[in-house]
């Protein structure tokens, strides 16, 4: 077709007026055109719109450095110009990513296509490029990629989980679990871990994993293992909170200072975070639905994401999870105990039993049977009272639900030291309105094994004080007799365990009282303890305070 035809003759390739105008004004995809020289000679109205740019910003400038720059904003050489490349080639250029700056100095992701356009003779040879904007399908692009990455997140959780739950019932032996459970954690969740384990009577703590990020995995540092002192009953620190029950705490580096212990006394609990460091640490209980064992903590440092609330999730999940494979060990452990112990306590007493009564079938002449029959009884009586403290027991062990109303805990001691006939005296010294919730008859089980057992061991006195101290209630039992050695203390606590000087003055006993009184101070979130007298045995029994009245 001659450069001289007018319009009229287009009409053969369909061309009129109106269709040009529509293509012009109406095309959704951007247009400029570029003679010889590099410069705008013609913009679309689409292109004004998506540039932010009027045509008089357009026309005459180069849009290589108007419009042309990296994803990250930065000019892009000319000589690594795709788009400029193509108009000194005269070739055809597609691009399926170019990033266009626009009147607003923000970026639009675009997809470009350059064609060779002669203006005029063969020098006068310019460039139609035609662009489109990416923004909506960078969108997708980035909510696919943001599914994705949440997916695999998703997936090495739910993998770690997975190795979780196969480490933690792949032993019975607490301490093995910990430490395997830690190494899990460091590096994948963590730059170091600490797990902390309360004591048998609920008040020291012993801390028996930490494993630091070394290379890619993790690796034990025994040195900080160990027992660590007890925390004061009005403590408010993390892990004090967290070890008496409170939920899963997180704090970042704005917080940690206050945070991590500053009391003088946790110097020896403050050494990790002294000399590994931490910029964001996560705390979290070791929970079973009937107590607390301990404490997971997690740290991370500053060259590490900081924990948010979806990693206070998962780590919580942890921590129950590890809570209750600790459980599990710590009752399989104390089944097999209960069950070498139990039955030798009932072996012991039917064996007599039996030798009795074989005695006065093979003997009749010899033997009085009124005294056999005499004597049977008595150890049947040991029998059903054994029997009936192991029902006890049981069912404090399972933590059956029970009926808890508001105590006067100093009316209850008292009433019940006044039921008490003969015997050694007993002299009670109970504040007033020192109030708890709880079981009234179990609370009464606690404090009649308490007297008892004291007034068993005294001399001449035992001494009964009950007062409120720190937020609790403490009941104190001292008797002025021999005392009980350091190493004997928890020892006594332990089902059947009975010393020498206990079987010598009451051997009928079934030896499960102390072991049912510290169940059953556990049960109301309290300990039962033996501490230091200047005479005789001092038990401790403290329980929390509540506000209701009786």
């Amino acid at each position: 077709m001659a450069a001289s035809d007018g319009l009229e003759d287009w009409a053969g390739y369909g061309f009129s007026e109106d269709l040009v105008r529509a293509l012009f004004h109406g095309l959704r995809v951007g247009l400029y055109v570029v003679d010889q020289m590099g410069k705008i000679l013609l913009v679309n109205p689409y292109a004004e719109r998506l540039l932010d740019r009027p045509a008089r910003q357009l026309i005459g400038v180069d849009p290589h450095d108007l419009l042309h720059r990296n994803a990250d904003g930065s000019p892009i050489p000319r000589e690594d110009c795709q788009i400029l490349a193509a108009f000194a080639e005269g070739v055809y250029v597609r691009s399926e990513e170019a990033w266009f700056t626009r009147g607003s100095g923000d970026l639009v992701p675009v997809g470009v296509m350059a064609a060779p356009l002669p203006l005029g003779g063969k020098k006068d040879m310019g460039s139609v490029v035609l662009f489109y904007d990416l923004s909506r399908h960078k969108a997708v692009e980035h909510k696919q990629a943001a599914a994705l990455a949440a997916l695999e997140k998703l997936t090495d959780r739910l993998s770690l989980m997975a190795e979780i739950s196969t480490v933690l019932a792949s032993t019975l032996k607490v301490d093995e679990a910990l430490r395997r459970l830690s190494r899990l954690v460091v590096p994948r969740l963590a730059d170091w871990a600490m797990i902390d384990l309360l004591g048998p009577s609920g008040d020291g703590v012993n801390r028996v994993a930490v494993v630091v990020k070394q290379d890619r995995s993790g690796v034990e540092c025994k040195q900080w293992e160990g027992p660590l002192p007890a925390f004061p009953g009005t403590s408010q620190v993390p892990m004090a909170r967290v070890l008496r029950g409170g939920p899963a705490v997180l704090f970042g580096p704005e917080d940690l200072a206050e945070q991590i212990d500053p009391e003088e006394y946790s110097v020896q609990r403050r050494r990790p975070y002294e000399e590994l460091g931490a910029h964001s640490v996560i705390v979290a209980p070791l929970r079973t639905p009937r107590r607390v064992l301990g404490a997971l903590t997690l740290a991370r440092y500053a060259t590490s994401p900081v924990y948010d609330s979806a990693d206070l999730s998962l780590i919580g999940d942890i921590a129950s999870r590890a809570g209750l494979a600790v459980d599990n060990a710590d009752m399989f452990e104390e089944q097999r105990r209960f069950a070498s112990s139990t039955s030798h306590e009932l072996r012991t007493p039917l064996a007599g039993l039996r030798a009795r009564l074989e005695e006065a079938v093979l003997y009749p002449a010899d033997v009085d049977p009124h005294v056999t029959i005499r004597e049977a009884l008595t150890v049947t009586d040991r029998l059903e009272t054994i029997i009936d403290d192991l029902l006890v027991s049981a069912r404090l062990r399972a933590g059956g639900p029970a009926a808890y109303e508001p105590i006067d805990v100093g009316a209850l001691v008292a009433k019940e030291v006044a039921a008490m006939a003969g015997g050694v005296p007993v002299h009670v010294d109970a504040g007033r309105d020192v109030n708890v919730l709880g079981n009234r008859i179990q609370l009464i089980r606690v404090i009649d094994n308490l007297l008892v057992n004291a007034r068993r061991h005294a001399d001449e006195r035992v001494e009964v004080t009950v007062a409120r101290v720190e937020g609790s209630a403490v009941i104190t039992v001292c008797d002025d007799g021999a005392g009980i050695e350091s190493q004997d203390r928890e020892r006594v606590f332990e089902r059947f365990v009975r010393l020498d000087e206990g079987r010598s003055r009451e051997p009928g006993g079934s030896g499960l009282g102390l072991a049912i009184s510290r169940d059953i101070a556990h049960a109301h979130n309290g300990t039962l303890s033996i501490e230091d007298s200047t005479r005789g045995a001092r038990f401790v029994l403290r329980l929390p305070l509540t506000d209701r009245r009786p």
